[in-house]
């Protein structure tokens, strides 16, 4: 059985620039399930970067696994790189959408490129493109979430078109759209979030505490594209994924919901996955399930997702109030915590991904239309004892022994740095990412002490001390 494993990307891939280093290497781990599934014949197909399936060293891959099959797609027209994929014969396509500067949009694209699969009789596992519209646009995704009855902050949407040009007509005496925007503001719950509604992560997002800052920033030369306005929800902050099919003609999916990671936020309230801490999962054992109220959530993710139609893979960002779940984003696609979730559970990347697609037999089962989805139950999760206290923390841009040194240790279960040498603010120049395991909590705890006195000439308090923080 041939297994196609696909993605796209739509931004122009610098490889003289951007380096990534990642231990076990993306081969080791792919290597790893065609081992397991000896009888699949797995074929990886993908644009640069690649993310999540090539190691890339400049513009080559750097590392291949004599049992994978790769192929770099060439073209960029969806229904061509249809065509392209069809000549490697799969039995089944399953995408495996990454994320790019500026726009998080590829789900998009590989939704086009499932929907010619389609049509060519080839077995799909992906997001529709009219799921991936709503995920993309977020504005849409808070009008969706809200008609499901998912618990979202109250906000509203700036149009910027009319916002900018709706008043600049000779007849008018002035902008009645730009007023009604500032006057439904004054109706918010102060501090809100202002952020663009198509960007990637937290990029741009500002938090403003008053009315006059709150304009301030609409009225500024930063404002050049629609805006979504939202109360920002007091709480803790966390993510999860969302791994399923959905059916069409029982108007249902299967999923399986992941327990919640903890996340730290920065000075501002906001989760930056550049310098954001990772904790978890929450919720696995009975009493942490009563106080995060996890039947609640899964109830409510499940909602979002029979909702939503998810087909394939989701990362959700999420905020508990202490009482109530609210959801903030919905991104359908791999995530920055989906090897954390990998290494929680003990397996490569690739493995979790497959094991977690399979329906109760045990399969990637291919039927009519549809994959994986007759055999399965409404809702399966994890049962309590699978994830082991996982880590996420951040390191700077480390050199290569010094990367080796820290896979070397016995609870460090990735690391993967990212180095873009073009960028001017740190921010953007990369970082190292660092996950580490634990049998239980306190393991865990002592494994982090241990890391932070063996690299303390590079370890960087403050990841450190939020790491101690979400431990408790």
């Amino acid at each position: 059985m041939n297994i196609l494993f696909y993605s796209t990307s739509s931004s122009l891939y610098d490889g003289d620039n951007i380096s990534t280093f990642s231990l076990p290497s993306w081969a080791e781990q792919w290597e790893a399930l065609a081992k397991k599934e000896s009888e699949m014949n797995i074929i990886l197909a993908t644009q640069f970067p690649g993310t999540f399936m090539l190691d890339l060293k400049g513009n080559e891959v750097l590392e291949k696994s004599e049992k994978i099959t790769y192929h770099i797609i060439q073209k960029d027209d969806e229904k061509e790189i249809a065509e392209e994929l069809e000549e490697l014969k799969p039995d089944l396509a399953l995408a495996l959408s990454f994320y790019v500067m500026p726009y998080d949009w590829l789900t998009v694209k590989d939704a086009m490129v499932a929907d010619f699969l389609r049509k060519k009789g080839i077995k799909t596992i992906c997001h529709s493109v009219e799921t991936a519209l709503a995920c993309f646009d977020k504005w849409r995704t808070h009008e969706t979430l809200e008609k499901l009855g998912v618990n979202v902050a109250k906000a509203i949407h700036m149009h910027h078109e009319l916002y900018i040009n709706a008043g600049n007509r000779r007849e008018l005496k002035g902008n009645v759209y730009r007023d009604a925007v500032f006057h439904e503001i004054k109706k918010l719950n102060f501090p809100l979030i202002i952020k663009d509604t198509t960007g990637l992560s937290s990029f741009g997002a500002d938090v403003v505490n008053s009315y006059d800052e709150a304009t301030g920033i609409l009225k500024s030369k930063k404002t050049t594209s629609d805006r979504i306005i939202e109360e920002m929800i007091s709480g803790e902050q966390f993510g999860c994924e969302i791994y399923g099919r959905y059916d069409e003609n029982e108007g249902r999916g299967s999923y399986r919901i992941l327990p919640p990671f903890k996340f730290s936020v920065n000075q501002y309230g906001i989760t930056s996955p550049k310098q954001s801490v990772k904790a978890g999962p929450v919720g696995l054992s009975e009493d942490e399930a009563e106080k995060y109220k996890i039947p609640e959530l899964n109830k409510m993710l499940l909602k979002l997702a029979n909702g939503l139609k998810l087909d394939g893979i989701a990362q959700v960002d999420l905020v508990f109030t202490g009482e109530k779940w609210f959801v903030i984003e919905v991104n359908p696609r791999l995530s920055g915590m989906s090897s954390t979730y990998a290494a929680s559970v003990g397996l490569p990347l690739s493995e979790m991904i497959f094991e977690n697609l399979k329906t109760k037999k045990g399969k990637l089962k291919v039927g009519s239309g549809k994959v994986g989805t007759e055999d399965c139950s409404e809702n399966e999760s994890f049962s309590f004892g699978d994830f082991h206290p996982t880590l996420n923390i951040k390191f700077p841009i480390l050199k290569k022994e010094r990367l080796l040194e820290l896979k070397a240790l016995p609870y460090i279960a990735f690391v993967n740095q990212i180095e873009n040498k073009a960028a001017k603010q740190i921010r953007e120049q990369g970082y190292c990412e660092v996950i580490l395991i634990g049998t239980k909590k306190g393991e865990l705890k002592k494994n982090m002490a241990d890391l932070r006195e063996k690299f303390s000439d590079v370890a960087e308090g403050h990841f450190f001390d939020k790491a101690e923080e979400l431990l408790g």
